[in-house]
């Protein structure tokens, strides 16, 4: 009795999905994992993942280079601008500059055609006829 599956990444979703759908159940269970990846957005299309939660790499690279440069001038890293102390879940402490991700919904597919994350044709593959907006 599989109610929902929180993936680590989008990849391990793919799998669980093509697990369910071995048992008949894909697009009945809720199926959530994160990278924003070209497969799994293209899954949230079609139905069979619920979620898929992107990080924009541009973003991601700017705000690594911004903090390189930052700590080429000043190496105390607490200095760099954004950076918030941080515990990681094996206790390691540290710094870590936070970035707000998009969860990639039915809803905001529009979102990661503006990123230019995926062309129409790669979100709107196997998608049915007038499931979705941003799939004619």
């Amino acid at each position: 009795d599989v109610q929902a599956v929180l993936a680590q990444n989008d990849g391990m979703a793919g799998g669980a999905i093509a697990a369910l759908d071995d048992q008949g159940l894909a697009g009945e269970v809720a199926v959530g994992g994160q990278d924003g990846d070209v497969a799994a957005i293209n899954r949230v299309a079609i139905g069979t993942q619920v979620v898929s939660v992107l990080k924009d790499a541009t973003e991601l690279g700017t705000a690594a280079g911004e903090a390189a440069l930052q700590l080429c001038e000043d190496p105390d890293i607490s200095a760099v601008e954004g950076a918030v102390e941080s515990t990681t879940v094996g206790g390691i402490e540290g710094y870590a500059v936070l970035l707000d991700p998009l969860p990639i919904t039915r809803d905001n597919l529009q979102a990661a055609l503006d990123l230019e994350w995926l062309t129409v044709e790669e979100l709107c593959a196997d998608v049915p006829s007038g499931t979705v907006d941003e799939c004619p």
